[in-house]
């Protein structure tokens, strides 16, 4: 009796997960989507924060080279995401993860 019960409910549970997979797998992808275009979103409202107080201001070399390594990891970020999102490559080459690390600097 017991088994008979334990197997109906294996069957119950393997049958809800069969229905539930492609739900999870959307809801999944949509995640995933809001929160690429979140990222997306916040670099450009922090950007347009920043950058108009910057106006006037003069850095020397050594504020420059971290500015310039930062801004070159978020290009690199930005190019890796784009490529993920219009052709599905999500490789991670060894250049671009140093980059990205800051193992580049």
């Amino acid at each position: 009796m017991n088994e008979a019960q334990f197997d109906c409910f294996r069957q119950q549970d393997q049958f809800v997960h069969e229905e539930a997979a492609p739900q999870l797998q959307r809801m999944e992808h949509s995640a995933q989507f809001m929160d690429l275009v979140a990222a997306c979103a916040q670099f450009v409202a922090t950007a347009g924060r920043i950058v108009p107080n910057l106006r006037g201001e003069h850095y020397d070399d050594a504020e420059r080279d971290p500015i310039g390594r930062g801004l070159s990891r978020v290009r690199a970020a930005a190019d890796w995401s784009e490529n993920a999102a219009m052709r599905g490559e999500v490789d991670l080459d060894e250049q671009l993860e140093k980059l990205l690390k800051g193992a580049g600097e």
